[in-house]
């Protein structure tokens, strides 16, 4: 999580969040209406471990066409760096009530609290209505916002990049920096928000899907810059990081047969627990 300068309140009920969706998002036990001869558990485990593998080992796979598209984009992030400072100046310069409303909501679309409560939500109605790709999406993109988010936080620890607010410049790095203030690249709303629409955008084959997906990510993209908390390049990187994984993960899926995963509602009043079981038929 970024920080955006929020109270005790706040931060008190973003942990109770959080913890209701380790809850939520947790592996509990095999509903009792559930044939278990014909359904086993979904090693959510071990799936991030074959992700992570995938996805740190992609340099070694880049064929001609891949490497020369990430060559291009890192070009795009060189020549964007050269004008960090300019594009923050254009954004700080045009703030207005009305972009500030809208600020304050795109910025739940990057805030992982919200992003991983979508998907519960998204998942666990595609268990309701038996639509097995709304849950297999939400699996998909849980994964993928995972491993993002871990390197995305790792660069972020090594680079040390100082926030545009610290108004420290835009080349200031303090390498190994934990300190918040000092963890701005890559963005991680921005991380969070492509892995996901990225993952959309793959499963649905949609042109409208895609659009909506990277639109809203795009948005709140942006809303980093205007808030002050993010440089253009943090944020181009964050895009790029969060689409590779995103896709990536979608490809491992559909090339390993990954298929039929379903999430299983639990809940257990009493003890105040709630989850869903995730399965996968075979």
């Amino acid at each position: 999580m970024e920080a955006s300068g929020p109270n005790e309140g706040v931060l008190n009920k973003a942990k109770r969040a959080l913890s209701a969706i380790i809850s939520v998002m947790a592996i509990l036990c095999f509903g009792n209406s559930i044939n278990a001869k014909e359904r086993d558990l979904y090693s959510l485990p071990k799936d991030l471990k074959d992700d992570f593998a995938y996805i740190a080992s992609a340099p070694s796979r880049l064929d001609k066409k891949s490497a020369a598209i990430t060559l291009g984009i890192i070009g795009a992030g060189a020549a964007v760096y050269s004008q960090d400072e300019k594009i923050r100046e254009f954004f700080q310069d045009r703030k207005v009530q009305a972009a500030d409303n809208i600020s304050f909501v795109a910025e739940k679309l990057g805030n992982g609290v919200y992003d991983i409560a979508f998907l519960t939500l998204y998942g666990g109605s595609g268990f309701l209505t038996d639509n097995e790709k709304m849950q297999e999406t939400a699996l998909h993109s849980f994964e993928a916002f995972v491993v993002a988010n871990t390197f995305g936080a790792a660069i972020k620890a090594t680079t040390g990049r100082a926030r545009p607010y610290l108004n420290e410049g835009s080349g200031r790095f303090s390498l190994g920096s934990f300190d918040s203030d000092h963890t701005s690249f890559p963005s991680g709303h921005t991380v969070s928000a492509f892995s996901i629409a990225s993952v959309f955008s793959a499963e649905s084959e949609s042109p409208w899907v895609s659009g909506a997906a990277y639109g809203l990510a795009s948005l709140a993209a942006l809303q980093r810059v205007y808030s002050d908390n993010h440089w253009a390049s943090d944020v181009l990187s964050g895009a790029a990081l969060g689409t590779a994984v995103g896709r990536g993960i979608v490809w491992l899926h559909r090339t390993k047969g990954a298929e039929n995963v379903f999430l299983i509602p639990t809940a257990e009043p009493g003890e105040k627990r709630y989850g869903l079981t995730m399965v996968v038929r075979f």
